[in-house]
């Protein structure tokens, strides 16, 4: 889970919330328009257009606004910037297994729950066959109530490791080419995140020394 570094509130969000009254207080199922639009790009440019809990492109627009702590719980915080973020499944057709968001829904627990804010990115293993692990146990109930090792999430981690990470590269890749490889995908490119870049960067670091992956 990428740790997200949240930008400021967008000036649309913030005008539009500002024109409360006795008669009128904003509330996020009023939000709509310019300053919907507004707040779902500027969640989407922070994260790199990656879900905020399994790092899958949502480029595509297939997105929703996600509350953290949940809007139906934690009403006071619906419109609240730093609860906010973007998960994948915005478009999910009957019968598709839910992850992330849309499997969350409800749940939290404030000793159990991992914010993306905070930086998790150790709690979570990830293999190159696409698997997830946990390292706490945290992270392992994140797993289960996120349904994070759910086999179509799974076969889209595995082929996007596999896709940058192939049998011919890996052959003949010196310590610098993964080095630089890793530098890489880690910056945004065009404002955008490698997809499922942890589980990407942990192959690299499992590839490379002990003494060099400590330095990236």
């Amino acid at each position: 889970m990428k740790q997200i570094i949240k930008d400021n509130e967008p000036q649309e969000v913030i005008d539009w919330k500002a024109l409360a009254n006795d008669d009128w207080q904003p509330n996020f199922d009023e939000l709509s328009g310019a300053e919907k639009r507004a707040m779902r790009q500027s969640l989407l440019k922070e994260q790199g257009s990656i879900c905020c809990y399994c790092n899958q492109d949502i480029s595509n627009d297939d997105f929703h606004i996600e509350h953290f702590r949940p809007q139906e719980t934690f009403e006071a915080l619906e419109l609240e910037y730093s609860n906010l973020h973007v998960s994948c499944l915005k478009n999910k057709k009957p019968g598709t297994p839910s992850h992330c968001g849309d499997a969350k829904k409800n749940w939290f627990d404030a000793r159990l729950t991992l914010s993306p804010l905070d930086n998790h990115e150790a709690s979570f293993k990830y293999l190159a066959n696409g698997g997830i692990k946990a390292s706490i146990q945290n992270a392992s109930d994140m797993i289960d109530e996120l349904n994070l090792k759910e086999e179509s999430l799974k076969a889209k981690r595995q082929a996007e490791i596999s896709g940058i990470l192939d049998e011919d590269f890996i052959s003949n890749a010196t310590p610098n080419d993964l080095v630089n490889l890793y530098r890489r995908i880690s910056q945004k490119v065009d404002d955008k995140y490698q997809p499922f870049i942890v589980a990407i960067q942990q192959q690299i670091k499992q590839l490379l020394t002990t003494n060099v992956a400590a330095n990236l």
